[in-house]
């Protein structure tokens, strides 16, 4: 499915409701694309920041990452990591 525009509300919950329905586990755009909107609605709306200038791997990134992993009903990433 192609990831539509990010800041769409009725997409950011056709993205969670999909998921829910079809019982799997949203692709990586899928989790970008919603990540994108709680930033925007949280810190991009006050700072003017795009989520595609925010770096990759960052506390900002891995927050907003995590943040739409369990707005999935996921596990935040680095619950996914193996302990070595």
């Amino acid at each position: 499915m192609p990831v539509a525009k990010p800041f769409a509300g009725k997409v950011f919950h056709a993205l969670l409701m999909e998921c829910f329905a079809e019982q799997r586990r949203p692709t990586a755009d899928e989790v970008d694309s919603v990540a994108s909107k709680i930033w925007q609605d949280s810190h991009g709306s006050m700072t003017g920041q795009d989520w595609r200038d925010v770096v990759r791997g960052s506390d900002a990134h891995r927050q907003m990452i995590n943040a739409a992993l369990m707005a999935f009903g996921s596990a935040p990433a680095e619950m996914h990591r193996e302990i070595s």
